[in-house]
């Protein structure tokens, strides 16, 4: 080790974190567990494990608690990655900190962390004796820890590992000894783990009658039963040779392990290499023990962040000349692209000014050469086929013989994914203003249950007692429904150099799911269901709907007093006020003249047009004159939706508005997008609105 990580002071920042290899995430939950003791980012992190076993006979099966020996000074084999050399650690008893753990540290299930649900118990109580941990852990009564607590008493999961971190640790190799060996003086257990695989094989749970761990020279032949304890034989000689015969596999398996873990972490360095990503990065995903081919994925997806169209997207990026070099010249493409779609854009002809007159061909053959590709001699048919392809490694065109990547399949998502956000974005959506905007988690149905009005602040009584309040019966329910297409870029698209199928069609799906979100909140009001006390929206019972009321000065003034008085369900008058004028195409010259008069019409009490009339926001919907139940002399009026609820809308938690996906196509030669949208909307509350007949 280092000596400035063997040499800290006790308070210092933990020289190691010390979690079980039983996950690849044990790390990263370590990490969120350390709390007050934040790591050195310039400290790489190792891991530890040390196992002990079940003796269940202490088992409680009232209380769920059962006593363990956690810890027996078991040497333990470590490899340090930063100097490539094997050492061996002993923690030391004396320098325990044993405060985390007493001041109820968990009992997870092999040291995952995700979640309470992980956590199957708690530390009750830990103490050292001599060379040895010990501890109390009581497990929960979940009905999902139950099987595991049976197993435990059934002495079937035999085995625990504690997860620590080391703060500090001297060298303590015995002279003329070559292989070292360290020895933690400051060290501190978090948590107490069930896992499958022990190290420390002298470990076990203390029996009711506080039984010591067994000698050396003793070996167990069967452990004690959770309902009987038995006699513990010691074995005979021949036995004695069998064991020592199954510890020597057992290390042989040990030194398997060991060279096996060394190439993986040789190989995921020597990937890393040529892209000059940071250490720490590197060093992380080695120490998640992951397969090569999901680090292989993983520096791939760093890559990718790296040179993503917003480079400041919350990822670290090292920024190096190839990777400004190869940003600009993909914002550049992508611009020059674009503006050939749309060359009234001042600022897309400036930024693709390097690469204006371009055609598809010609774009993918930069692509290809600022790979290593050999483009010389290639058909449009060829720079097409194998720019597409996006990762390649033919010797027949890469110049270096090696796996290589084009930048083309990324500009032209990238080009379609801006049209498509662009087109969604700029499609008018009138119900926005009067609705409410909400997210759910998952496609389950939504419930809304309606508020009871309270008509009153009551008086607290001499006693402080508060009124309760309660929720009404009323509920109104509906679930989210997902919705998409896939555009595909093919080859034949770039070698016609058709921007109509690159930038149009991806603009008219973005269009479409606009119209889509449109549709289906407008499908409300004008489909008029039933509430959920079988009454429709729309409804005399509901003090909702005034029929003959053509839209006029007057006919403003009706609809405005049916808002004011609507009660709610205790009878509270609501007094709401009316924010928006919602009228079909065909009143919206009427609505105009009376909300903005040229010459202001009199009236019998003012003399001018009221100014609520004029402070009221118009809302202009044409597909309410398609529709003959609503026709085109009907109109609406609406609350603002901070008032009272009215209609909501819906989407699916963290992807509001149409989400976008791309990948390299597999049913085409191409680039596939896919636009996806999981809306839904509702009418909540038939108070603040309200509908008015001719």
């Amino acid at each position: 080790m280092p000596d400035e990580i063997t040499g800290q002071q006790e308070g210092a920042a933990p020289a190691e974190i010390i979690a079980a290899s039983a996950g690849p995430d044990a790390l990263s939950e370590g990490l969120r567990a350390v709390g007050s003791h934040p790591v050195d980012p310039g400290v790489e992190v190792e891991r530890f494990a040390v196992a002990v076993e079940f003796a269940p006979s202490s088992a409680d099966n009232d209380n769920r608690t059962i006593d363990a020996v956690w810890y027996t000074g078991a040497k333990v084999p470590r490899f340090d990655w930063r100097t490539g050399e094997e050492y061996d650690l002993v923690l030391s008893m004396q320098g325990c900190r044993l405060d985390r753990l007493n001041n109820g540290g968990p009992v997870l299930d092999s040291h995952m962390a995700f979640g309470v649900e992980s956590q199957m118990g708690v530390v009750r109580r830990a103490w050292a004796e001599k060379a040895t941990g010990k501890a109390t852990l009581q497990f929960s009564k979940r009905d999902s820890v139950t099987s595991l607590w049976n197993d435990v008493r059934a002495g079937i999961i035999q085995n625990l590992s504690p997860g620590m971190w080391i703060y500090k640790k001297v060298d303590t190799t015995p002279k003329n000894q070559e292989r070292k060996e360290f020895t933690a003086v400051d060290w501190e257990p978090f948590e107490i783990s069930l896992v499958p695989v022990p190290g420390d094989a002298m470990t076990t749970f203390m029996s009711a009658a506080g039984t010591k761990p067994p000698a050396p020279a003793v070996v167990e032949t069967q452990r004690a039963s959770a309902q009987k304890e038995k006699p513990v034989e010691p074995i005979t000689q021949a036995a004695g040779d069998e064991a020592r015969q199954n510890e020597a596999v057992l290390a042989a398996a040990r030194d398997e392990a060991v060279k096996a873990e060394r190439l993986r972490a040789t190989t995921i360095r020597t990937m890393a290499v040529p892209f000059k990503l940071e250490e720490k990065f590197v060093n992380a995903i080695i120490d998640e023990g992951v397969s090569i081919e999901t680090a292989r994925e993983r520096i791939m997806t760093k890559l990718a962040a790296q040179y993503a169209d917003n480079p400041t997207n919350g990822v670290n990026v090292q920024v190096t000349m190839g990777a400004d070099a190869t940003y600009k010249r993909r914002k550049g493409m992508e611009a020059a692209i674009l503006f050939r779609g749309n060359p009234g854009d001042a600022n897309l002809r400036d930024a693709g000014n390097e690469y204006a007159g371009l055609t598809l061909v010609d774009i993918a053959r930069e692509c290809l050469d600022a790979a290593g590709v050999k483009t010389r001699g290639m058909s449009r048919n060829d720079i097409a086929r194998v720019a597409l392809q996006g990762r390649f490694g033919a010797a027949e065109y890469f110049e270096g013989g090696m796996m290589t990547t084009s930048d083309f399949p990324n500009i032209l998502a990238n080009v379609a994914n801006k049209t498509l956000r662009q087109a969604y974005e700029a499609a008018p959506r009138t119900f926005v203003p009067f609705c409410r905007q909400v997210s759910a988690a998952d496609f389950k149905p939504i419930n809304r249950v309606q508020m009871s009005d309270v008509p009153t602040l009551p008086k607290v009584n001499e006693k402080g007692e508060f009124h309760r309040t309660a929720l009404a019966d009323s509920k109104e329910t509906y679930s989210l429904a997902t919705f998409g297409e896939i555009v595909a870029i093919t080859r034949k698209v770039i070698v016609n150099d058709d921007l109509q199928a690159l930038t149009r069609v991806p603009a008219g799906l973005g269009q479409a799911a606009a119209q889509l979100e449109s549709d289906t909140v407008w499908a409300v009001i004008i489909g008029n269901p039933n509430m959920a006390d079988g009454v429709a929206l729309f409804h005399a019972n509901h003090h909702n709907l005034n029929a003959t009321n053509a839209l006029a000065n007057a006919a403003l003034g009706v609809a405005r007093a049916a808002l004011r008085i609507q009660k709610a369900p205790k009878g509270t008058i609501l007094n709401l006020q009316p924010r928006y004028l919602i009228v079909p195409a065909a009143l919206e010259q009427t609505a105009d003249q009376l909300i903005y008069p040229i010459n202001l019409a009199a009236t019998a009490v003012t003399g001018v047009v009221p100014s609520w009339i004029q402070s009221l926001t118009k809302i202009v919907e044409g597909r309410l004159d398609a529709v003959a139940t609503v026709g085109v002399t009907n109109w609406f009026m609406a609350v603002d939706p901070s008032q009272i609820d009215t209609i909501e809308y819906c989407y699916l938690e963290g992807q509001q508005g149409v989400y976008i996906e791309t990948r390299q196509g597999f049913d085409v030669d191409g680039v596939e997008i896919k636009a996806r949208l999981d809306f839904a909307a509702g009418a909540i509350d038939f108070r603040g609105l309200c509908k008015n007949t001719a």
